[in-house]
């Protein structure tokens, strides 16, 4: 049986580990799979993983986490010092024992999901059988140095795999070398119950960070509290932005919103059953799993059209695009749409379409064409 490694920065919450933990789902069968993972957060990955699928820590501990800034805050400066310290300690002691792992990798395939592990493999992976494959996972959003760094970054590479077609046309004239594929991420189609549509319940989930686009939901919200009083909206997800979003809904008074924290799949899904809208509020994202999630559970969707990848999964009227996130019209759509029972029908119908064309039986079949 022929052997894939995967890195990993870590396998908490993310759009990236959710994908990780599918596009493990969707090959062990046919393949062994060794995830080499940077950092350990948790005891336990916040997705599921089999048995058959052999991870490796490279060190303990978190460096993203917020306490650094609460530190900051508090004006609590020595013990900032010594939390930094703590963080390059832990930075240092993951970056090395990678490279000693990547220089060691004997496997057929090598897959990367974020640009700074292309660079480590371009420089260190010796093993020339080996068939490296970079997936792309971020929108570039115009920004020069980052195109420009995982162009970079990929040169060495066999295959870069982009999620949506947007990515791929645009990388596509602008790397040499590497064959450029194009293969969206996948999503377990789980049979679930429907929702009934039957609330007036709107729904957004992810984690709780600026490009997310939060704190515009919540102006949103503010909005459609004026509009219909009855609209709900429940929030799940955390992140270091939560403190702000709640601030900010006691400063302009909003009504009816709830705040859930991280969930676990089924109380996520009841949620979801509960709800008869899903709203993305997110600045960028280049692909958006969780539109899929929700579509899954017969949910019509309402986005910005600045996130890539609901651009993608919304167009030809699947859902609901925003040009210019223009807040007061989100709001309109979404209460015109809740109040329109015909209408969220003929959406959860799209939804439940569109799904089907991301399912793990599908994308299996375009990366077969690459790993066979």
């Amino acid at each position: 049986m022929k052997s894939i490694t995967i890195l990993c920065e870590h396998l908490d919450y993310g759009g990236i580990e959710r994908y990780i933990s599918l596009l493990c789902k969707m090959l062990e069968q046919d393949y062994d799979i060794n995830l080499i993972v940077k950092y350990k957060f948790n005891k336990k990955p916040a997705f599921k993983f089999s048995n058959g699928i052999n991870m490796e820590f490279m060190c303990d501990g978190n460096p993203y986490d917020t306490s650094a800034k609460l530190l900051f805050k508090n004006k609590k400066y020595f013990k900032l010092i010594k939390e930094l310290i703590r963080r390059n300690k832990i930075k240092l002691i993951a970056r090395n024992r990678l490279i000693s792992k990547i220089k060691k990798i004997n496997t057929n395939f090598c897959i990367t999901t974020r640009v700074s592990q292309n660079e480590i493999v371009s420089k260190y992976l010796k093993n020339k059988s080996t068939i490296k494959i970079a997936t792309e996972h971020n929108f570039h959003n115009n920004d020069e140095k980052y195109i420009n760094r995982f162009i970079n970054s990929v040169n060495t590479f066999d295959y870069v795999v982009h999620c949506t077609k947007e990515l791929y046309e645009f990388y596509k004239p602008k790397i040499n070398g590497p064959k450029n594929i194009l293969i969206h991420n996948p999503i377990e189609i789980k049979n679930c119950e429907k929702s009934e549509l039957t609330t007036k319940n709107i729904i957004s989930v992810g984690r709780l960070s600026e490009e997310k686009g939060f704190l515009d939901l919540i102006d949103v919200m503010y909005i459609i509290n004026k509009l219909d009083s009855k609209v709900k909206l429940t929030i799940c997800g955390d992140g270091y932005e939560r403190e702000k979003i709640e601030k900010k809904i006691k400063e302009l008074k909003v009504k009816n919103i709830k705040m859930t924290g991280f969930l676990n799949s089924k109380e996520l899904e009841k949620e979801y059953l509960n709800s008869s809208v899903y709203v993305m509020p997110s600045k960028s994202e280049a692909f958006g799993l969780v539109l899929l999630e929700a579509m899954d559970y017969g949910l019509p969707c309402v986005s910005f059209d600045s996130a890539s990848g609901a651009r993608e999964l919304l167009k030809n009227d699947v859902g609901i695009l925003i040009k210019n996130r223009d807040k007061n019209l989100m709001a309109k759509e979404i209460t015109d749409l809740i109040n329109d029972k015909n209408k969220l029908k003929q959406y959860q119908n799209k939804s439940l379409k569109q799904v089907q064309n991301y399912s793990i039986e599908n994308i299996k079949k375009e990366w077969l064409k690459i790993l066979e």
